[in-house]
């Protein structure tokens, strides 16, 4: 009935030990009452203990089918648990390991002996916080299964990173009594993606670092801004945040506003440069800088997410701006966001044909125009804050 020795012998000792027992009682039974009847009521005695025993030796049989086939079953799930590659471990509703398979062992150090009855903090590294492990907690003992990543500690005091999943297990009435968590080492894993995600970090600051130095380049062509495109950078950086936008956004927003007058690279200095009022064939040419900007930066994907504010920096929120001539939230939002601080820039410092503004006029000229040049929640969150920003109050 099988080639494994073990369960044999596991199906033949329970049948042997109901075999001998059931029979043992059997003929003790007869025997006593045979002693107390007659000669024929002993006879019957003798037909029933025979009766008995063909009934215990039928039932053994069964019963050592059933032993075996169900022994055979568990000994399958056992098998797969113990062979599987991922470290698994069954512990009780306080976290006290009651099972571990040898790939725990492989993975941890631990033996099965020094595992069984430690609690589940054996492994803890002291890299998580309480609270992590309070998140934790909180999800498996509601009964909802927790799977992530975190840093364990080896019995040799080596730190890896394991993926994890804890399965909550319930009895027949839903309250629950163990978990199993499915452990795997991922260390090699993760040490690839921290190592790509430098490589990506350094690439991307060798673009800002790049973009930077385009911004600066600008600055120094169109003497008479020298400054501005850091200055309305970082003011733009700051009211985005006061706007509520995330970081991810913020960071094209950044590489947007640094390269806002890109496209004046493809504009005369002639015309850039000229110390009396633009023509009107002029100004037709000065307007067309926010189209040169996407002819330079929209073939870059690198900088795909950053054109709003290059392309829609002079649209006005009633339509009347350029290059598009776009008009309230038709304005992209960075784009938007940018005008306030380009025209307070320009206010607040000196020109060859004006001298800098006061910040109570450029505020007083801001204010004026929400609604008309600006979008009047952006000019409202601006001027609640340019205060602080400009070193003010």
């Amino acid at each position: 009935m099988g080639n494994d020795p073990r369960r044999d012998r596991f199906a033949v000792r329970i049948t042997a030990i109901y075999i001998v027992t059931a029979t043992i009682w059997i003929i003790v039974s007869d025997m006593i009452a045979s002693f107390r009847s007659s000669s024929d009521v002993a006879s019957f005695s003798i037909l029933s203990t025979i009766k008995g025993l063909f009934f215990v030796t039928v039932t053994g049989v069964l019963l050592f089918i059933l032993l075996w086939r169900t022994e055979s079953n568990l000994h399958i799930r056992s098998s797969a648990l113990e062979a599987t590659a991922n470290a698994i471990v069954i512990s009780d509703i306080n976290g006290v390991i009651e099972w571990v398979n040898p790939a725990f062992t492989s993975l941890t150090g631990y033996t099965h002996s020094e595992s069984v009855g430690a609690h589940t903090r054996l492994l803890r590294s002291g890299v998580h916080d309480q609270a992590f492990y309070q998140q934790l907690w909180t999800t498996i003992l509601s009964g909802q299964v927790w799977r992530g990543i975190m840093v364990n500690r080896r019995k040799d005091d080596s730190l890896y990173d394991e993926e994890q999943t804890i399965t909550p297990v319930c009895n027949p009435s839903g309250e629950i009594i163990r978990f199993i968590a499915i452990k795997q080492d991922v260390s090699e894993r993760r040490n690839h993606e921290r190592e790509l995600q430098a490589a990506n970090q350094a690439l991307a600051d060798a673009y800002d670092a790049t973009i930077a130095g385009w911004s600066q380049a600008l600055d120094l062509r169109d003497k008479e801004t020298n400054g501005h495109s850091q200055r309305v950078t970082d003011l733009t950086v700051h009211l985005a945040r006061a706007m509520g936008i995330a970081e991810a956004e913020i960071v094209h927003i950044r590489r947007g506003a640094l390269l806002h007058d890109i496209g004046k690279m493809g504009v005369p200095d002639t015309i850039l440069h000229k110390p009396g009022p633009l023509t009107d064939a002029e100004w037709d040419l000065m307007r067309m800088h926010p189209v040169y900007s996407y002819e330079l930066l929209h073939d870059i994907a690198f900088l795909t997410s950053a054109l709003a504010i290059p392309i829609s920096h002079h649209e006005r929120w009633d339509g009347k701006g350029y290059p598009a001539g776009l008009s309230g939230e038709q304005i992209p939002f960075p784009a938007r966001i940018f005008a306030v601080v380009d025209v307070w820039d320009a206010l607040t410092n000196d020109r060859p044909y004006r001298t800098a503004w006061s910040s109570s006029k450029a505020r007083a000229y801001i204010a004026d125009h929400a609604g008309v040049h600006f979008d009047p929640v952006v000019v409202k969150v601006f001027l609640a804050n340019i205060g602080v920003w400009s070193g003010e109050v």
